[in-house]
């Protein structure tokens, strides 16, 4: 067993020698704050956070803000030259600014989901392993000095000395790519790298792990998936030999890409629609086309001077056919072809309530489920017990949800499953920073909302405008 150990550590110490040649790759996790609401100073390992007189590195420091401190968001984000987001906060009677990648949304605040672009790296908190001697998932008995980390669902485990699923994990300037070999920590089910209208765990941005929305925010009661209390934030375990040679010490926010969700693009990329070969291209992590523009070839675009924007005659036949600006708000961004993280390629066009993405091949429109990305309490999200239909109430085996009294009048009253799709919460309660507030239910493809203080009025019940939110949220 020693003289196998030197022989496993020599190439372990070749590969982390080849790898730490490689130039860093920035990554940031994906946080949803705005303006008004409060944040939590998250992820410093205790060390606190910075406020800035301004939003950049070169600006003067005013205060170290504590982990765990709340603090207001006032303003922004905004970008630095080397696109770093900073958030304008006030803690106290200091008001500065702070980065982004520090400030999580406070505790029982309501939380957006994830972006409209799909992500393969995030930002996680990861824990030693240790375990020697005990056997993984996948049959490998645990050595002292192991490459291969723990991910919290068996759906991404590869094989005894496999490769099929592997991460690329960096610290602190150091990466190394491992497999994953064992199950855990605390979840077994939990595909957090996965976007929210398919994983598992339901209203939870994507890159959260359900135990960090747990311990920091009280998702699940705080417990996990066994009933077990949370005890720490941590979305993956690191085999020894790994957590060594990247440098950690203890238990530290980690950032990682998970590879078997990127892919290349095909080359060449899929031809816009025919006439339309101007369209601009996306890539990952770039910015889609959200400024206005100037009105375009009206015998080939429709232009919406209330926003700027430009529709292509063919998608606004759609949109209009679909019922306009009542089901779908108004352009966001131009149409543009969107190359995603796993190589795929899409075009779409984002409207206040709902991504559009046109099939060229098909000459079809479909809707981004752009309910899975919203907002709602745990509780909310979770099946309840099915009861016999009735005049007011009606169950959906599909999602284990039901609908009732004015949300399933104004449902049926304006298009149905076809229109909203199913529901996919219970209604919850939203408390707005003015003191307003109102109930709302999610949907596979809206949210409806009901205003109080709109009684009797025509808009006393109406559509969230969440991609409109969505893209605040992300800092565009």
């Amino acid at each position: 067993m020693r003289e196998r150990t030197r022989v496993i550590s020599r190439v372990a110490l070749v590969l982390i020698l080849a790898l730490l040649l490689l130039p860093p790759v920035r990554a940031r996790a994906e946080v949803f704050l705005s303006i008004g609401q409060p944040a939590r100073v998250a992820g410093t390992n205790g060390d606190g956070l910075n406020l800035r007189s301004g939003p950049g590195y070169h600006y003067a420091v005013l205060v170290v803000m504590p982990e765990g401190t709340t603090v207001q968001i006032l303003a922004g984000p905004q970008r630095d030259s080397a696109g770093n987001q900073w958030w304008n906060v006030q803690w106290g009677s200091y008001t500065g600014w702070a980065l982004a990648d520090y400030l999580a949304p406070a505790g029982g605040q309501a939380r957006l989901g994830s972006s409209l672009q799909r992500k393969a790296t995030f930002r996680i908190y990861a824990h030693r392993l240790g375990l020697v001697g005990e056997r993984t998932a996948n049959g490998h008995v645990i050595q002292p000095n192991d490459f291969f980390v723990t991910l919290p669902c068996s759906c991404a485990l590869s094989s005894n000395g496999g490769q099929e699923f592997q991460v690329l994990v960096e610290y602190r300037g150091r990466r190394l790519v491992l497999p994953v070999w064992d199950v855990g920590p605390w979840n077994v089910d939990d595909d957090f790298w996965n976007p929210p209208e398919v994983r598992r765990w339901k209203g939870l941005p994507q890159g959260i792990p359900a135990a960090q929305a747990a311990y920091f925010d009280g998702y699940n009661g705080g417990k996990d998936g066994w009933g077990r209390v949370v005890a720490s934030p941590a979305g993956m375990d690191i085999a020894d030999g790994a957590f060594a040679a990247l440098g950690m010490t203890q238990s530290d926010w980690v950032t990682v890409t998970f590879l078997w969700m990127v892919g290349d693009p095909p080359s060449p990329l899929p031809a816009p629609p025919t006439g339309y070969e101007d369209t601009v291209t996306v890539h990952p992590g770039e910015r889609p086309p959200l400024d206005p523009v100037p009105p375009q070839d009206p015998t080939r675009y429709v232009h919406f001077p209330e926003t700027g924007h430009n529709v292509p005659r063919f998608l606004f036949e759609a949109w209009e056919r679909g019922g306009g600006w009542q089901r779908y708000g108004l352009p966001l961004s131009e149409f543009f072809r969107e190359v995603q993280i796993d190589g795929s390629v899409r075009f779409v066009q984002y409207f206040e309530r709902a991504v559009l993405i046109y099939d060229v091949a098909a000459n079809t429109v479909r809707e981004l489920p752009i309910g899975y990305y919203a907002p709602a309490p745990f509780e909310a999200w979770q099946p309840i017990e099915p009861f016999p239909d009735s005049d007011d109430r009606l169950y959906f085996d599909e999602t284990g949800h039901s609908l009732s009294h004015g949300f399933k009048a104004y449902w049926l009253a304006h298009g149905g499953r076809e229109v909203f799709g199913l529901p996919i919460t219970e209604e919850f309660r939203v408390d707005l920073p003015d003191g307003r507030w109102y109930v709302a239910q999610l949907f596979e493809r809206a949210r409806l909302e009901w205003w109080p203080d709109r009684i009797g009025q025509p808009d006393e019940i109406t559509r969230g405008r969440l991609v409109a939110e969505l893209i605040v949220a992300s800092g565009w």
